[in-house]
C-alpha cells in the first residue's frame, strides 16, 4: 500500500467515527498533522495512528470509546528520567487547552 492509501484508510475510519457521534475525530487528526505535517497516518490496530514513515512504528494514536483517548506508543523516544511518564490521556472535552496540549505532545514526541 502507498502512503496515500494508508491515509485514505485513516480518513475513512475518521468518517466512521464522525457518523457514530465522534465529531472531534477530524479535529484531532488535523491537530496531529498540523503539529508534524511529515507524519504518515495509518490504521494501527484498527484506530488512527501516526508514524514517521508508512513502514515505521506508530508514535501516537487516538480513539473513542466512552471517552476520547489520545496516546503515545512505546516507540516514542522519551528524554525523561522520571520513573513514571504519562503516555495516554482521556479527553473529556476538546477545548482550546486540550488542543494545545495535543499539539505540544505530538511536536515533542515525533521530532
Amino acid at each position: 500500500m502507498t502512503s496515500e492509501d494508508l491515509k485514505n484508510e485513516v480518513l475513512a475510519k475518521i468518517k466512521q467515527y464522525e457518523d457514530k457521534g465522534f465529531p472531534e475525530a477530524s479535529r484531532i487528526h488535523d491537530l496531529i498533522m498540523k503539529a508534524n505535517p511529515a507524519l504518515c497516518p495509518r490504521l494501527w490496530y484498527g484506530i488512527p495512528g501516526y508514524a514517521k514513515t508508512k513502514d515505521s512504528a506508530v508514535l501516537c494514536f487516538f480513539r473513542k470509546d466512552t471517552l476520547i483517548s489520545f496516546g503515545l506508543t512505546e516507540s516514542v523516544k522519551l528524554e525523561n528520567e522520571n520513573p513514571m511518564t504519562p503516555s495516554a490521556w482521556y479527553i473529556t472535552r476538546l477545548t482550546k487547552d486540550a488542543e494545545q496540549k495535543i499539539s505540544q505532545i505530538v511536536k515533542q514526541a515525533t521530532i
